[in-house]
């Protein structure tokens, strides 16, 4: 062996801890990248997880509020008054409307058949002479010439919910002398 083939029982040493330490080196980044690989999926299981909650609400919130999505707006020019018929009753409630006039009732509903008896809401009134019919999901237009005769009349759908002895399913039509007429929303 040459002097130079030769090491030394100190650089032998010197060259097993570098390889001890480049082992513990190697140990130690690949822990850290299992860590950072660890806290990334962390990281995307969240975001995914508040993905999915907020599809969810979403969901939910149309399900439940969709209803109100698609209501006509309200800002009707030509005078007509929006009525909404649903298992909750009449919407709005009461609407006021002078007497001897014709009205012009845009008159809908998003309730399923399933829901209703015969597939149909009704509107009925007979002091007022109003008996109509709306299919399920459906809309139509009503022109009804209001009597003569101001006061305050019942109206109620017999179609579901019990008819006219349910609580919810009345509404009140308030006829108004022709002298007292002010057009304004919900009035005719």
């Amino acid at each position: 062996m040459t002097d130079e083939e030769r090491i030394t029982r100190r650089e032998r040493r010197a060259q097993e801890r570098d390889g001890v330490h480049q082992a513990a080196t190697d140990r130690r980044r690949a822990r850290e990248a299992a860590r950072a690989r660890d806290a990334r999926d962390a990281t995307i299981r969240k975001l995914a997880f508040a993905g999915v909650v907020v599809a969810v609400l979403a969901i939910g919130g149309f399900l439940a509020f969709g209803d109100f999505l698609d209501r006509p707006s309200g800002d009707n020019a030509t005078g007509a008054i929006d009525i909404q018929s649903s298992m909750a009753g009449f919407t709005p409630s009461e609407i006021h409307v002078t007497a001897g006039r014709t009205v012009t009732l845009n008159w809908w509903t998003d309730d399923a058949a399933p829901h209703l008896q015969g597939g149909v809401h009704t509107m009925i009134s007979p002091e007022l002479g109003l008996d109509e019919a709306l299919p399920a999901e459906g809309s139509r237009t009503v022109v009804w010439t209001v009597p003569d005769k101001p006061g305050s009349y019942d109206v109620w759908c017999d179609s579901c919910c019990g008819g006219k002895d349910s609580p919810t399913m009345h509404g009140r039509i308030v006829v108004e002398p022709a002298s007292a007429s002010l057009p304004e929303r919900g009035r005719a």
